[in-house]
């Protein structure tokens, strides 16, 4: 772990912005590819968190509405018939039309992934505290 307080900066904290930048940039297009529905409850429940850990920092993007994962994942024969990967514990009944998978958190997680959003967030916040410490700032 590579910790710069003897310079005046913490590279836990300067990690830990830089992937609360990354998370809102997944969380934006989660909120952009999100079904809205009737009321836009799902898309305005899709938040944001992160925490330094003692191995560095996590950041999460979530919802905690109940419904959440029926949206993504679908449900019955329509949820099956989506073909996409979903999480073990999610089934469907084979008994009922249901509705098709509407995915939101998962394509834009992987569009992050893809691109390398994240992780060049994190890097420019550290390069931007590198730079205060070399400035005096």
């Amino acid at each position: 772990m590579l910790n710069c307080h003897g310079l005046g900066g913490d590279i836990k904290e300067s990690s830990k912005k830089g992937l609360e930048r990354g998370a809102k940039k997944i969380q934006k297009n989660a909120k952009y590819l999100c079904a809205t529905g009737k009321t836009g409850h799902l898309k305005n429940s899709i938040k944001t968190k992160s925490k330094a850990t003692q191995s560095g920092a996590e950041a999460q993007v979530f919802t905690n509405l109940e419904y959440a994962p029926y949206v993504e994942f679908g449900t019955g024969q329509r949820g099956r018939e989506s073909n996409i990967d979903r999480p073990q514990g999610v089934s469907y009944k084979a008994n009922w039309k249901g509705q098709s998978a509407q995915p939101y958190l998962t394509p834009a997680y992987l569009h992050a992934k893809n691109t390398g959003e994240v992780e060049q967030e994190v890097i420019k916040s550290i390069q931007r505290d590198i730079g205060k410490l070399g400035s005096g700032k």
